[in-house]
């Protein structure tokens, strides 16, 4: 799970994206605009996940990969209460 966030003129870009790796590189293949600039909430992560579970099934998830951006407890509760094997990098400070 990924997000980036730019600008286009006077308009801000901000897209939520989930990838597959393979070999080595990640291919985005299901994200969402997100309608203001900054990170994604629980909501808009939790919906992504369940759009890709709708497309290609839960059984196909072996692992989220994500960035310190991506945390909170509800988020990890999620993650844990739907069997759904995480790895988040978080700061030092968090341990």
């Amino acid at each position: 799970m990924d997000r980036t966030n730019w600008k286009w003129g006077k308009r801000d870009i901000n897209i939520l994206m989930l990838a597959i790796v393979y070999r080595g590189i990640a291919i985005p293949i299901v994200w969402t605009l997100l309608n203001k600039r900054g990170n994604s909430d629980t909501k808009e992560r939790i919906a992504l996940i369940q759009r890709f579970i709708s497309i290609f099934g839960k059984d196909h998830i072996v692992n989220v990969f994500a960035d310190r951006e991506f945390i909170g407890e509800k988020w990890f509760t999620w993650l844990i209460e739907n069997d759904i094997s995480f790895c988040i990098r978080v700061k030092k400070t968090l341990l």
